[in-house]
């Protein structure tokens, strides 16, 4: 490769701004180095860019051609020294975020189109493992920072934040059984089949929520819903979640206090592994995010 950068962005200056004289100011340049710069760059590549007959130069048809050429060049040009400069300042080369339940996305999709403006060339990886399986990438250092809910143990490697309260709501579908009840008993629960949100391991939080001695065993929020609206059994959703198909499914009225089930959400991540530039400030922002959730519920 011949040419340079500088007379790719002559170019691109010239055809943009209608003049060599225009793109030189624009560059900061005398007028004679973007002439001799786009015609060095015309004998590089070995076609004419512009036709120079009239007061003005226009661009030609290979010039059109090659224009979006040079244009993706000096892009991916800038890209790079924004990573660099990135790297240098102490940017993470990426930030691995895993969330336990991807119901979360809609109010946890705010922050991350921040974080999309405020570090352009952030390389993001979004996992959605469940329960145990969260913990287990954060402690072997596979991510960077977790959002959970609630577990009844804790790894004692690992910190904790509140960030919100979620409301659970215990779900049928309009054709099940139980959705005729005009009350529902625990009894009248376990005659019917729960079906469970779970992760790849065993353990005690797999067994937390469980009411029926009859289980199916599924891998994620979305998919239990399905089964659901199927009418294959029962199901303790998040409200955020469930409300989202109240066309599908009906809400069971309980007589217990689970009723009113909440299940707290945390943020988490491992001390020992430090954050960059791009996952500390996710770190506070979900910290201030989850302080203003609490002054408007005080």
């Amino acid at each position: 490769m011949k040419y340079s950068l500088d007379q790719l962005s002559a170019f691109k200056a010239a055809a943009e701004c209608g003049s060599f004289s225009a793109a030189a100011r624009r560059l900061g340049k005398a007028q004679s180095l973007i002439s001799t710069a786009i015609a060095n760059l015309e004998i590089d590549l070995g076609v004419s860019l512009f036709h120079r007959e009239g007061r003005y130069p226009q661009l030609s048809a290979e010039g059109a051609r090659l224009l979006p050429e040079a244009i993706a060049i000096l892009q991916r040009c800038d890209q790079l020294s924004g990573i660099a400069h990135g790297l240098a300042a102490g940017q993470e080369a990426k930030l691995r975020l895993a969330v336990d339940d991807s119901a979360q996305m809609p109010w946890l999709g705010d922050l991350l189109e921040q974080l999309a403006v405020t570090f352009p060339y952030l390389e993001l990886e979004l996992l959605f493992p469940i329960m145990e399986d969260l913990h287990g990438l954060l402690l072997s250092g596979r991510v960077d920072l977790g959002i959970s809910y609630e577990a009844a143990e804790h790894p004692k490697e690992l910190a904790f934040h509140a960030l919100r309260q979620c409301k659970m709501q215990f779900v049928v579908s309009r054709q099940h059984p139980l959705a005729l009840e005009k009350t529902v008993s625990l009894e009248m629960l376990q005659n019917h089949r729960q079906l469970m949100v779970t992760g790849r391991h065993s353990g005690a939080e797999k067994e937390r929520f469980r009411y029926s001695p009859s289980v199916w065993w599924v891998e994620g929020d979305w998919p239990v819903l399905e089964l659901v609206r199927r009418g294959l059994g029962w199901a303790c959703l998040p409200n955020h979640f469930a409300d989202a198909a109240l066309q599908d499914i009906v809400q069971l009225p309980l007589q217990f206090s689970e009723n009113r089930l909440q299940v707290g959400v945390q943020l988490v991540w491992h001390p020992a592994h430090p954050l960059g530039l791009a996952g500390q400030w996710l770190k506070e922002a979900l910290i201030h995010k989850s302080s203003q959730i609490m002054d408007q519920l005080g």
